[in-house]
């Protein structure tokens, strides 16, 4: 079968990547063998429009077609030097991951101490793809990241919380600044405050994410209207799937159940609109320890790198 090749280009293309997306969550049973359709707004409308991980969706988002002009496979880049596959399970085959992996090392690798790689992570039960990792030259290294799940189909705990917080929807434009300085006190809080740079117009752009809903934005707040923790969701009705895109609580209210609470808020409030699955994923042992607390399944991707010579 011949496959063509092309970069995202134009929204159009753009549109049909997403539902590409979720066609293969659903063919998966909706388990992310490939992304949830969220975690690609999220990429669009924060890593690139925010953090320009790329300088566009066109450079760092690829598409395999059948000459009918069907999708069958997408590549995108995350940050510089992570990629990750998609593929529709009905073509998977070792012939196109190979060709989507030599795509990844030509158009998405970085450099590091004048030495160009590429890396993704990938599900420790993909016998398949580790063999044309293999082959391709690329080795595990350390580093894992857990890819959590909760099926909503049951009452969702109450957490007991200090009574002076509040746990609401967030707010309008004028609650932008206090939003942004809690989300850099939960990720920044080692380094000196005079870092700040005061910009909160990123959270313009993630609002904007075709799956953004300010009810699915829970904050918990202090008496005197101070952001203290926070969990974005971002929730895909033709999949009845959510996905918890960005969650933390700033430093000085840690160890306070404020994590567990807002994501248990948002839960209830996805139960009430119909939606039945939601996925967080981790990295690090805090982001675990809070997922693992809340829910109850989870696939392991371990870091897969080749050093391109």
């Amino acid at each position: 079968m011949k496959l063509t090749m092309h970069p995202v280009c134009n929204e159009s293309e753009y549109w049909r990547t997403r539902n590409f997306l979720r066609e293969i969550f659903l063919l998966h049973d909706r388990i992310e063998r490939g992304w949830n359709v969220a975690r690609l707004d999220y990429w669009r409308w924060h890593l690139i429009a925010n953090l320009q991980a790329y300088p566009s969706v066109e450079n760092s988002l690829f598409v395999w077609t059948t000459e009918n002009g069907k999708i069958i496979a997408a590549l995108n880049g995350i940050v510089q030097g992570e990629a990750r596959l998609h593929i529709h399970p009905e073509y998977r085959s070792p012939q196109l991951q190979d060709e989507m992996l030599a795509q990844a090392e030509t158009a998405l690798f970085t450099t590091e101490d004048g030495t160009p790689f590429v890396y993704l992570p990938v599900d420790s039960d993909d016998s398949l793809l580790h063999e044309t990792l293999i082959n391709r030259g690329y080795e595990k290294k350390p580093g894992r990241s857990n890819k959590w799940r909760r099926d909503l189909d049951a009452p969702i705990p109450e957490v007991k919380t200090p009574a002076d917080y509040k746990i609401r929807s967030m707010g309008g434009e004028e609650e932008h600044p206090a939003r942004s300085w809690a989300s850099w006190r939960s990720f920044h809080s080692e380094e000196p405050n005079e870092n700040y740079d005061g910009d909160y117009s990123w959270i313009r752009n993630m609002q904007s994410a075709p799956l953004y809903r300010r009810d699915l934005d829970i904050v918990a707040t202090t008496p005197n209207g101070e952001i203290a923790s926070f969990c974005t969701i971002y929730y895909d009705d033709y999949t009845r799937s959510a996905v918890c895109v960005l969650v933390g609580t700033a430093a000085e209210h840690w160890q306070r159940g404020l994590g567990k609470a807002v994501i248990f808020e948002g839960m209830r409030r996805l139960q009430r609109l119909g939606c039945t699955r939601i996925f967080a994923t981790a990295f690090d042992p805090p982001a675990n320890a809070l997922y693992g607390s809340v829910m109850n399944e989870k696939q392991v991707a371990e870091t897969w790198l080749k050093v391109i010579k």
